[in-house]
């Protein structure tokens, strides 16, 4: 098998052959799916809800799960026979999915089903399902690709899944069927697409805030749905398939080092994925340090109104900090981002980086409390003594010592706002932690890629801590 897990010692495949013999069993499932939605009414079962379908096969090849219920397409029979998993049934169900739209833009809506309308009738819708749901598209080196506009107003698509072979990444391009169907769409408007990747849930915010244009990514209409936003025609039916460990399936015997050979080159070689990692990388440095920045200027003011003598700047100081300290992070960045930075025009790492400043200056201002209010007033005085202006005082005396005391201080909070920029892929941005997934919803590998983020991650945190300490002063200076 071409994937490192840590296995429960199951040694029988569950037995189902309806979903009457769910009862019992624990399943697996993404969250906010149809099949969520349905299996969610049983009471007989044990629903386990993931992010992705990665996460959810990889609780089912360690044993965490008895079924997994996904898309019939999602796992191909490629995948299926290169991670042992097999389709116990397929469900009686079909669940219509399409394109959604904001509420407002039914003129867009129209369009997009009057162009599959169009692929119907010249056949191209018919040649595209073929290539892709026919599994045609997994036998090739390099995949069907239809041509888009490069001039006009781009038409901002929210991309909800990077999963063949619905929407996927290959070397920062996307392909797959509802790709293929929005390009189509792109020459019939004569407008670009603007494609991000984002969560499913973040994407259905960035729909209502106006962010993006259309959300796409197998998304199942539903009546809630319905009551919120607009839909195309529906361009194809899905069937879920129940999937269980196929105890008969061949097993790699090459041992632990000739798979752990394969999975780096399936996750890092093959179409430059390592790219990923060194965009991701580059995002998360771009973010923290800035924010730390940012968050250090940001803090000398906050401390400044903390020691002022008008008791109003300190209840203002005091109550930001009181605010900072009781909000989450994601919180407040999808608050900055959906809703007060909504329709601004603002990039999304600049907000993260907004978000990121404010949360580090909080805790700033606390380290540079303590550590000058450590520093007892006599070495202000002594300093005066001897000659010095209150400006060399300071800067030669008091900041030294203050600056010993808080730099270990201050290097948990430059790593608290390293590891915390790990959520900015709810705002779409392809940071680290966000490539790292990337990956994995093209591989469903859990180890290297999780592993490769997590060393990167201690580098940099390390690295930290070594810049930091060159910037200690010596004991002599006190």
């Amino acid at each position: 098998m071409g994937v490192l897990a840590c296995s429960s010692g199951q040694e029988q495949s569950v037995q189902i052959q309806s979903e009457a013999d769910l009862s019992g069993h624990r399943v697996a499932t993404t969250a906010g799916t149809c099949y969520d939605i349905d299996l969610s009414q049983r009471k007989d079962l044990e629903l386990h809800r993931f992010n992705n379908n990665a996460d959810a096969l990889q609780s089912l090849l360690n044993g965490v799960t008895d079924v997994l219920v996904e898309d019939e397409t999602v796992f191909n029979s490629q995948i299926r026979k290169e991670y042992g998993i097999k389709i116990a049934f397929k469900g009686t169900q079909s669940f219509p999915t399409a394109f959604m739209f904001q509420k407002g833009d039914a003129a867009l809506a129209q369009a997009c089903t009057a162009t599959q309308n169009r692929m119907i009738e010249d056949g191209s819708m018919a040649r595209i399902k073929a290539y892709w749901v026919g599994e045609k598209y997994a036998d090739e080196e390099h995949f069907s690709h239809i041509p888009e506009e490069t001039e006009g107003t781009p038409i901002r698509v929210a991309a909800a899944t990077a999963t063949a072979p619905i929407s996927f990444l290959v070397e920062s391009d996307w392909y797959g069927l509802e790709m293929d169907i929005l390009r189509e769409l792109s020459r019939d408007l004569h407008r670009p697409l603007d494609i991000k990747y984002y969560d499913p849930a973040s994407a259905i915010l960035a729909l209502k805030s106006g962010l993006v244009d259309v959300v796409s990514g197998g998304v199942f209409i539903t009546p809630e749905r319905e009551q919120e936003f607009l839909f195309s025609e529906p361009y194809h039916a899905f069937h879920s398939a129940f999937f269980v460990v196929d105890t008969e399936a061949s097993r790699d015997s090459g041992g632990v080092l000739q798979a752990l050979k394969k999975s780096i080159r399936r996750n890092l070689l093959t179409e430059k994925r390592w790219v990923y990692i060194v965009q991701g990388l580059w995002e998360t440095l771009k973010i923290s340090f800035l924010a730390i920045l940012l968050g250090s200027v940001l803090g000398v003011g906050l401390y400044a109104m903390a020691r002022s003598r008008r008791k109003w700047v300190r209840s203002a100081a005091s109550l930001y900090n009181g605010f900072i300290a009781g909000i989450p992070e994601l919180v407040l960045l999808l608050i900055l981002f959906y809703v007060v930075f909504a329709g601004s025009g603002l990039p999304p790492d600049l907000v993260a980086v907004v978000s990121f400043a404010l949360c580090f200056a909080s805790g700033a201002s606390d380290i540079y409390a303590t550590s000058l209010d450590a520093i007892p007033y006599g070495q202000t005085e002594g300093g005066l003594a001897l000659g010095f202006t209150h400006r060399q005082t300071f800067f030669h005396i008091v900041f030294p010592q203050a600056l010993r005391r808080g730099l270990p201080l201050y290097k948990a909070q430059c790593v608290s706002i390293l590891k915390g920029t790990s959520i900015v892929g709810y705002i779409a941005i392809q940071d680290l932690t966000r490539a790292g997934d990337i990956i994995r919803s093209r591989t469903f590998d859990a180890l290297v890629p999780l592993l490769l983020v997590t060393i990167i991650y201690f580098l940099l945190v390390w690295l930290i801590g070594l810049l930091l300490k060159l910037a200690m002063p010596s004991k002599k200076v006190l």
